[in-house]
């Protein structure tokens, strides 16, 4: 199959970024990167896998955009807004130019920003930026997973070689293309929910969450989230939600959530963007959500948010 000659921006990179434009060089495509500072002209990084390390670099965009530019940006929730403002002031951006966005939690973007072309994208794998004594750019790939990206129905139809979730479905296995990620995403939204505040709060690694000590708190954190979900035309059940979150909870029981390593590096964590949310969605649709604003005051106790 012919590949696309598409132009690849990502932003930062991040570590899903890292991930993903590293997978996008190895499968041969135009990759520059739109870095939080312009400080060099390209961008180095590793990204460490379990069986070997590759090294990747990739310019720092400068010139006018390309008709043919896919943007892929993979960003803390409270980080989308701002990201998706900075690339509309790129030198020949236009609103037909696809943009691949993933990211925790959930987001109300402003009117002018929900005109644009953008495809969300959910995935599972696990990864930790970091930087190594060098001070170089350092990717650590725990956990492979699975992803899922949302396309036109009509390109989801009839793919052609020069479609972006085609290319990034070869570059970036496996990856799932469909035309509605709601439900998938209010599942993620939910795990998260659960996962991420109760591991920082408490301070311990994912599997700890699967001791019959926190059943009780875990299944009602899921029940009133899936209730919110409910009342926002998502079809959710507590039960399979409650299943996946013991789930990712096995399969990440060593790993530390992603809130907890905020805490542990003194950044600013995604609660608002996560508790937050779910709280404010269930006030709105009046669904109460007791066990969720707990946690939360718990949080902001020992935190102060």
């Amino acid at each position: 199959m012919t590949k696309a000659n598409l132009n690849w921006v990502v932003l930062g990179p991040g570590a899903i970024g890292g991930l993903i434009a590293g997978a996008l060089l190895e499968h041969g495509q135009s990759v520059s990167v739109l870095p939080r500072k312009n400080r060099t002209r390209e961008i180095n990084w590793q990204v460490t896998h379990k069986q070997f390390k590759a090294d990747y670099s990739a310019p720092v965009i400068t010139q006018l955009l390309a008709e043919n530019t896919v943007f892929v940006i993979a960003v803390k929730a409270f980080d989308v807004i701002q990201a998706l403002q900075r690339i509309t002031t790129l030198r020949g951006f236009n609103k037909a130019m696809p943009i691949i966005i993933s990211h925790n939690g959930m987001v109300e973007l402003p009117e002018p920003l929900k005109e644009l072309n953008l495809h969300p994208l959910v995935t599972t794998h696990g990864a930790v930026r970091s930087r190594n004594e060098n001070a170089d750019l350092c990717i650590e790939h725990r956990g492979a997973g699975r992803s899922w990206l949302e396309v036109d129905p009509a390109v989801r139809n009839q793919p052609t070689d020069f479609d972006p979730g085609l290319v990034l479905q070869q570059a970036f296995p496996p990856l799932t293309l469909e035309q509605d990620l709601s439900q998938r995403r209010w599942l993620k939204f939910v795990i998260n929910c659960v996962i991420n505040p109760l591991t920082a709060v408490h301070q311990c690694a994912n599997g700890e969450l699967l001791k019959g000590s926190w059943q009780a708190q875990v299944y009602s954190l899921v029940a009133e989230a899936v209730a919110v979900a409910n009342s926002q035309n998502v079809s959710l059940t507590t039960e399979e939600c409650y299943k996946e979150v013991l789930l990712v909870a096995k399969e990440t029981a060593l790993n530390h959530s992603s809130m907890l390593q905020d805490i542990q590096q003194q950044r600013r964590t995604e609660i608002q963007q996560l508790t937050g949310y779910l709280i404010n969605a269930g006030k709105t649709a009046g669904v109460a959500t007791p066990t969720h604003q707990q946690l939360l005051n718990e949080f902001q106790q020992r935190y102060s948010g």
